[in-house]
């Protein structure tokens, strides 16, 4: 594990962090559990239950639980943190350790507070696109601000759940070389040049999810360039 600028270690996702992740996820996420409610939702009133529906950045499973629950019998998940897919249940779904998105198409890929963690976001969503069924949805929640008064309010909010000023200050210097957050103006135009209707179904302090849906006649052809 390295040390940043502060001299604090880097945030990792090691066994410790798994152990406590649903609990530490609900402090520390907003509307945590309530976007989770949003995703597993939308696959119950929108697929069928043998929909193949993968999870980015799976963790330790709740989301995958939850579809499980709901009947969803064709389950995937990806994480490059091995030590989260250990503590995930083994007997609900397909799981990948690593930092590619797995081969193969998806009706439904659900990808939650995992991106800005990548520095080559455009890459993995170009390959969630591409791995997207010919009517496939995808739903992906973000942090998209640094903002100070933003922030403060964000760690507000952290507070009245019980995390310490200690806590929130080390996190947040834990995160400085680890976490790579861009606007929701640019995940926004990102994804409309990808093919997609945006829409946000969620959003507080810091954080915001889209519904993207490709849209219809559409199949957009970029080239990435620098600037974006």
């Amino acid at each position: 594990m390295k040390s940043g600028s502060t001299g604090v270690k880097d945030w990792q996702f090691d066994e410790d962090i798994a152990s406590r992740f649903v609990e530490h996820a609900r402090q520390h996420i907003p509307n945590y559990e309530a976007v989770i409610d949003k995703c597993t939702n939308y696959c119950e009133l929108n697929l069928p239950k043998d929909a193949k529906i993968i999870d980015v950045g799976c963790a330790t499973g709740h989301t995958l639980n939850r579809l499980h629950d709901r009947g969803f019998t064709d389950l995937y998940g990806v994480d490059n943190s091995e030590a989260m897919i250990r503590q995930a249940p083994k007997d609900i779904a397909t799981y990948t350790v690593g930092d590619r998105f797995p081969e193969g198409h998806f009706d439904m890929i659900l990808c939650n507070w995992t991106l800005h963690f990548m520095k080559d976001k455009i890459s993995y969503l170009t390959a969630m696109r591409d791995g997207l069924s010919e009517n496939g949805t995808m739903i992906i929640s973000e942090k998209i601000s640094k903002d100070p008064d933003r922030v403060k309010m964000y760690h507000d909010q952290k507070k009245r759940l019980g995390v310490s000023q200690q806590e929130i200050e080390q996190k947040q210097k834990q995160l400085e070389n680890v976490m790579h957050i861009d606007s929701i103006d640019w995940y926004k135009r990102i994804l409309k040049t990808l093919g997609f209707e945006v829409t946000i179904i969620d959003a507080d302090w810091c954080f915001a999810t889209f519904l993207c849906k490709k849209e219809k006649d559409t199949w957009t052809h970029w080239t990435y360039h620098t600037g974006w």
